[in-house]
């Protein structure tokens, strides 16, 4: 199927719908894609050195397993 054949079955389904859910799910896709900024450049300098310490240290290998992070926090919980 090309991409206009695509387009149109879709305008067609949404035009029948009378599911409001699907239409605010569907609104929400649409808003959350006409924004242009990149939600990691509005980040701080700090929050982004953080992220890609994190980056770092996954590619290096310095990791936790999830069971290995909660053993530090038993007697806490």
């Amino acid at each position: 199927m090309n991409i206009q054949a695509l387009k149109y079955e879709i305008i067609e389904w949404v035009i029948q719908t009378q599911d409001n859910s699907l239409l605010e799910a569907l609104k929400s896709i649409k808003d959350s894609n006409a924004s242009s900024t990149n939600w990691f450049d509005e980040l701080s300098l700090a929050e982004k050195e953080s992220i890609n310490r994190g980056k770092a240290n996954h590619e290096q290998g310095e990791v936790l397993t999830n069971k290995e992070f909660w053993a530090g926090y038993e007697d806490k919980v």
